[in-house]
């Protein structure tokens, strides 16, 4: 494994191996994570004994475990799919995600105005020629695959690619792009929940990647370190 380096140079070159060990043992951590992003309130304890067929001593409500299992479905996904660059991919993603709790999963949005940060914002619809063309552009002006999952992540968020679950979307597809590079892990912890909130609502006002994507570089890609 090298040494971390600085942005955009990967923080990890590991191998193929090492990379399906850290997501395998790192699955609930991973739902976790993304769970915190929609239903921050989930005990962790509860979450991973229902995401291992377990039954739970408190109720989780319809919807959170909705959630829950899509993750988990969405995760084995790119633990185990082929590289994919590309919106159908990405699609397939969206649609695992909102599987049961959405209408329209993995097609472009289909509304002018969505909910950032809790205000009501219009934005163009996106044309699937024009952001076919975008991540192709992209792939091919990012070479380090960490720049590339993070400037995908930001490309997501910022666009509004989807009907719903945006965020969550974009943090898997980066997770994605990473694993088939030996990249490491995206997640942001329960204690980083705040900073990266504050990292979000500047980037929703901006528009600009560069603060946003050095914050994820930075404290939210981990390695083989945290295995058990």
């Amino acid at each position: 494994m090298d040494a971390k380096a600085n942005y955009p140079q990967g923080h990890y070159h590991i191998s193929y191996f090492e990379q399906q060990q850290l997501l395998i043992r790192n699955q609930t951590n991973l739902v976790a994570a993304l769970l915190r992003l929609t239903s921050p309130t989930v005990p962790f304890n509860q979450l991973n004994t229902l995401l291992k067929g377990g039954v739970t001593n408190r109720r989780l409500d319809d919807a959170t475990v909705q959630r829950a299992l899509n993750l988990r479905t969405a995760v084995a996904f790119i633990t185990s799919s082929p590289q994919g660059f590309d919106l159908l991919t990405f699609s397939h993603i969206n649609d695992l995600v909102t599987e049961g709790i959405g209408l329209g999963g993995g097609e472009l949005r289909k509304l002018g105005h969505v909910i950032v940060a809790d205000q009501q914002v219009d934005l163009p619809l996106p044309q699937q020629e024009a952001v076919e063309r975008d991540i192709l552009n992209i792939r091919l002006t990012h070479s380090d695959y960490t720049d590339r999952a993070l400037q995908i992540l930001a490309y997501i968020i910022r666009k509004q690619l989807f009907n719903e679950e945006n965020l969550v979307t974009a943090m898997l597809v980066a997770n994605q792009v990473l694993s088939k590079r030996g990249g490491g892990l995206l997640m942001v912890s329960q204690t980083q929940l705040a900073a990266f909130d504050r990292q979000l609502l500047g980037f929703y006002h901006t528009g600009e990647a560069d603060a946003l994507c050095h914050w994820l570089y930075d404290d939210a890609i981990v390695g083989p370190e945290i295995l058990p």
